[in-house]
């Protein structure tokens, strides 16, 4: 299962592995992938992952969660 976490306030590559930390250490993410251009992050699971974790994870590193496909 892949998710697109669209992230608000990203600005630098310090803020991409800041979110790309964040979302690593959610259980059940296999692998994170963030694009700082398309202000995106893919998300890879073994196990659903509800979104509230991802939007609470983001939040609590400093960024914003826009929407999550």
């Amino acid at each position: 299962m892949t998710k697109k976490i669209y992230i608000k306030g990203m600005t630098c590559d310090h803020c991409v592995r800041r979110v790309e930390n964040s979302i690593k250490a959610i259980e059940g993410v296999s692998s994170v992938k963030v694009d700082l251009q398309g202000k995106v992050a893919t998300v890879e699971l073994s196990k659903d992952v509800k979104d509230e974790e991802f939007v609470r994870a983001i939040d609590d590193a400093g960024y914003e969660v826009a929407r999550i496909e």
